[in-house]
């Protein structure tokens, strides 16, 4: 049992009685009668307080939750007693999930039942559990609160980020990718055959305009192309060392992952193959290539689950993994950082030969913080070996960049809070552009 704050002020509320006693003495019979009531309240008060079996919680969760995303969860509550009560409920929570609030309040009548609900927002992918509530309960005129805990055990799936794919999609049903929010995300269907016709909206090419059916209708209306369909796209995802790390408080992983599944999205709606791969020093995950919108939820469910490993990755093993499973004509997006040059020599030899028969596309994330140490101007500099080596980073980096494009391999290199829009980008233009 707790005191509640009506208790604590109650008992401060006889200092003054006891203080005037020492002047006038009859405050002192008035105190002592005073304090004597209160002890025998706060006695019954106790006997009284409502037990553990006779308050009930249910806690309510979605099948899935988006990393980074604040979820809605609700919490039905049950008063089995003979009190009307106030009810504060507190989750015990694992480090890597915030609650907002903290702490969830309900009144409820006897016999009644009322809902409360909180926020969760999830900062790593994966299962985790959620088990204890931690109840406290005070009746009304009551003096303390009864404290306990209940095992509610529940399981939380976090997905990576389901949002931007509902976002996306009710952007596309309403033609427009030009949006705020998603402004970088071209137009999908600017291929070579004629699929249907539309209303024009902004970012269409001026010839693409019907002017027949524009002078009809009195509003400007544009062919509508069908790209390519039935291409391979494959993604190599590396969660080794070279991935591993935080940005904007999440692991670099999270932004790869988000960006695989957007991709993924774009690719099953324009009806191309998708497969994925997941490698660190061994293949981590592998899901075969699959068709069609309604195979969205495999991937999610292949990436749900991917963590970084504090490991060398294996870009050799991943590669000829690769090679053996798909032997049509693919783009192949590996998805890694540079961090030294050997590392980068590998993936420049593994790449440059799969440009014979396929079409690389090397996704590097670029680091802010690297970037910003090493054009920091020396007045400014509070550590100058930092910036050297901010300096020998880059240079590195950019050696090897230049060394896969002389080689024949594409390259998209971007800050990780731009990654999802650059790919879409880059896959829409090689899709444009006809080079699969």
């Amino acid at each position: 049992m707790i005191p509640s704050l009506r208790l604590i002020l109650m008992v401060m509320a006889a200092a003054p009685l006891l203080l005037a006693g020492t002047v006038y003495d009859v405050f002192v019979g008035i105190g002592v009668i005073y304090v004597i009531i209160l002890i025998l309240y706060t006695a019954f008060d106790a006997l009284m307080l409502p037990g553990r079996g006779k308050i009930e919680v249910k806690r309510l969760i979605p099948n899935r939750i988006s990393l980074g995303y604040p979820t809605r969860i609700v919490l039905e509550i049950q008063n089995h007693s003979r009190r009307r009560v106030e009810i504060r409920l507190a989750e015990d929570t694992p480090g890597m999930i915030d609650v907002e609030p903290a702490q969830c309040v309900a009144s409820l009548g006897p016999q009644e039942s009322n809902i409360v609900e909180y926020r969760l927002t999830a900062k790593q992918r994966g299962r985790h559990q959620l088990s204890n509530v931690f109840v406290r309960v005070l009746p009304v005129m009551g003096l303390l609160y009864r404290q306990f805990k209940l095992s509610i055990p529940s399981e939380l799936q976090v997905f990576p980020n389901l949002i931007n794919i509902r976002k996306y999609e009710l952007l596309a049903r309403r033609g427009l990718t030009y949006e705020e929010g998603v402004a970088r995300l071209k137009r999908i269907g600017q291929g070579s055959e004629f699929e249907s016709l539309r209303y024009y909206v902004r970012g269409d090419e001026i010839t693409h305009i019907e002017w027949k059916v524009t002078a009809k209708r009195a509003k400007l209306v544009v062919k509508n192309f069908e790209p390519e369909k039935q291409q391979n796209i494959l993604v190599a995802l590396d969660v080794g060392r070279a991935t591993a790390g935080q940005f904007g408080g999440l692991n670099r992983v999270d932004y790869l992952v988000n960006a695989v599944l957007m991709l993924a999205y774009v690719a099953l709606r324009q009806k191309d193959w998708f497969s994925i791969v997941a490698f660190s020093d061994r293949i981590e995950s592998y899901l075969p290539p699959i068709n069609g919108l309604k195979n969205i939820d495999r991937v999610a469910r292949a990436l749900f689950e991917l963590q970084p490993h504090l490991v060398e990755s294996d870009y050799g093993a991943a590669c000829r993994f690769l090679g053996l499973k798909n032997r049509k004509r693919s783009l192949l997006c590996l998805m890694t950082d540079i961090v030294d040059r050997d590392t980068n020599n590998v993936i420049i030899d593994f790449m440059a030969k799969f440009a014979r028969y396929h079409l690389p596309l090397v996704v590097t994330l670029s680091n802010p913080e690297v970037h910003h140490v090493a054009h920091e101007t020396l007045y400014s500099c509070s550590d100058i070996y930092s910036k050297a080596i901010a300096l020998d980073v880059l240079t590195a980096r950019e050696e090897a960049l230049v060394s896969m494009r002389r080689k024949g391999i594409a390259v998209l290199d971007t800050p990780p809070n731009r990654l999802t829009t650059e790919l879409i980008n880059r896959y829409t233009l090689i899709k444009s552009m006809h080079k699969l």
